[in-house]
């Protein structure tokens, strides 16, 4: 366990870094906090909640994990925790890894005379805008998959455009279910902070951010689909009409080879063998029936060039 504590006059920040389940115990009775919520709160499946027993405020924030690999997109995968346990007179703060809000804020705290209310509004402003520049990328990302998509490059774009939708709906659920924390905090009257503006600011814009990309990375999913199925009919068309072309002019040959085939059985009494014009009249048959088949055709609109 990593611990870290600084006091104003009124109350005093406690932050304890990878906490085991022994430390817990001390801490339940110098805080005099319960233990199954305290031994509880550093369960990795926790999502962002808000409760209170008495006059102590228990909540916890996810917050962006720099270490989450970029094929990550579950809640837990992506963010880490931070756990609040919020006094008359004590803020304690709780979390597994290090913490770029943390570390932050404790350069600073030696420097700064703040209430409560406003340390508290501070680390949960930093834990927001963890997500800004995680937010940032999924932007490039999506664009760069946009150019891609209409440049026909079929390449990664629906795995790429699938880790992006699901990265983004991890923050989404991250930021619909810290919005509902934080009203419930609004809506306590015990709760040491009161104007709730200047984060439900940032907090909004990342929902609307997150909204935005994954509508648009859903669309451009759709439509990279949608032009890829295209691109697939055309090619079939032209297999087919190809094949149709092939098939109207065997229709043409297929009388005529029969015809050739019957005069060229090697049999000694065949009566047009004999005939002075017998080559001539039968080229004419085959002329005949090839330009009836011609008509035929024609007619049955095989040959109209709209229908190719």
């Amino acid at each position: 366990m990593k611990r870290f504590e600084h006091a104003w006059q009124d109350f005093r920040w406690v932050d304890i870094e990878a906490p085991e389940q022994a430390d817990f115990v001390k801490l339940a009775e110098e805080f005099n906090l319960p233990l199954a919520p305290l031994a509880n709160s550093m369960d990795p499946e926790h999502l962002p909640l808000a409760e209170f027993f008495g006059d102590v405020t228990y909540f916890i924030l996810r917050h962006f994990d720099v270490h989450a690999k970029i094929t990550a997109g579950t809640m837990q995968l992506l963010t880490t925790k931070l756990v609040f346990f919020v006094g008359k007179d004590f803020v304690l703060t709780l979390h597994r890894a290090p913490l770029a809000c943390i570390e932050d804020k404790k350069q600073k705290v030696a420097f700064e005379n703040m209430p409560m209310a406003d340390l508290i509004s501070r680390l949960c402003l930093k834990v927001l805008k963890s997500f800004e520049a995680p937010l940032d990328e999924l932007v490039s990302k999506t664009e760069m998959i946009e150019s891609r998509v209409f440049a026909l490059r079929r390449r990664n774009i629906l795995r790429e455009g699938y880790q992006v939708k699901r990265r983004t709906s991890g923050f989404r659920k991250v930021f619909k279910f810290t919005n509902d924390v934080f009203t419930k905090l609004q809506l306590h009257p015990g709760f040491p902070v009161a104007n709730f503006d200047t984060i439900r600011d940032p907090l909004d814009r990342l929902i609307f951010d997150s909204d935005s990309i994954l509508e648009e990375i859903t669309g451009l999913l759709n439509l990279h689909l949608g032009l890829m199925s295209q691109k697939t009919n055309e090619a079939s068309l032209k297999t087919n009409e190809v094949m149709r072309v092939l098939t109207v002019v065997s229709i043409f040959f297929l009388p005529l080879n029969f015809i050739a085939g019957v005069y060229g059985m090697n049999f000694e009494h065949m009566p047009e063998l004999k005939s002075e014009y017998g080559y001539y009249m039968t080229l004419g048959v085959m002329f005949l029936i090839a330009l009836a088949i011609l008509g035929w055709a024609y007619f049955k609109g095989w040959l109209r060039k709209e229908d190719f």
